[in-house]
């Protein structure tokens, strides 16, 4: 934890620290303003239904999750995460923003039928990149040459192992806390909610919603590998760690 500071800030740039606190700083006012019901009456929103204390650790958790990079840089030297570079959270404090607060706070999920498959799809595609950063953070604490191809298998594989744990969180969720990650209800079907794949029996709710969501969970992380197939920005020209850990 020596100079943890001096690291935060020689490692990261002026305007990211701006950036991850407007965020933040939203996520934080989404938590306490259900102790305003008139405000809260002005948003697109239906948590001023949902108790203050289940708002608190939804919201609270999403939050924490904002400050996974400064977590990381807490870790022994010796740990790989700290090789995680910050602009990382140039796009996952965004990303969490987006699920958290547009699409569960501002209720999003339900007033844009095809938000929920395109954060799944655009989630996937940056896990793929994310686990591309895991990878070389790996190398770059070991200092070795690695194959690219099993780079970029590990980086695909990070991906879908992240998609199925999420879908199995979502459906511990519902199972013990009767939340409604999968859709499950039927009311929603009366109501006209629509789905990536149509249920034509009301009771396939959650079961359209969790293979929707693994269908565009593969959508997108097949998108990432292409692309990172064809650039993998850390093994190529000036930034190839190959080359540079073969010539130490």
């Amino acid at each position: 934890m020596k100079n943890y500071f001096k690291r935060i800030f020689s490692q990261t740039k002026p305007w990211e620290l701006v950036l991850w606190w407007i965020f933040r700083c939203l996520m934080i006012a989404g938590i306490f303003l259900p102790l305003f019901p008139s405000l809260m009456a002005k948003l697109p929103t239906t948590r001023s239904a949902i108790p203050f204390a289940q708002n608190l650790l939804q919201m609270g958790a999403n939050t924490v999750a904002m400050f996974l990079w400064e977590i990381f840089m807490m870790f022994p030297e010796k740990s790989y995460v700290r090789q995680i570079p910050a602009y990382v959270q140039n796009v996952s404090v965004p990303f969490v923003f987006a699920t958290a607060f547009c699409g569960a706070y501002l209720n999003m999920y339900y007033s844009l039928w095809w938000w929920d498959s395109f954060l799944h799809t655009l989630g996937a595609f940056i896990g793929v990149f994310a686990g591309y950063e895991f990878v070389c953070a790996i190398q770059k604490r070991d200092k070795c040459k690695l194959n690219l191809s099993i780079a970029l298998f590990a980086s695909f594989a990070f991906c879908f192992v992240f998609g199925v744990a999420w879908e199995l969180f979502a459906f511990t969720y519902d199972q013990i806390a009767l939340g409604d990650s999968q859709h499950w209800s039927a009311a929603l079907a009366h109501e006209g909610y629509r789905t990536l794949f149509p249920a034509r029996d009301p009771e396939r709710f959650a079961l359209m919603d969790t293979m929707g969501d693994t269908v565009c969970n593969t959508l997108g992380a097949v998108l990432g590998y292409i692309v990172l197939r064809i650039y993998p920005y850390n093994h190529r020209g000036a930034r190839d760690l190959n080359k540079k850990f073969a010539e130490q």
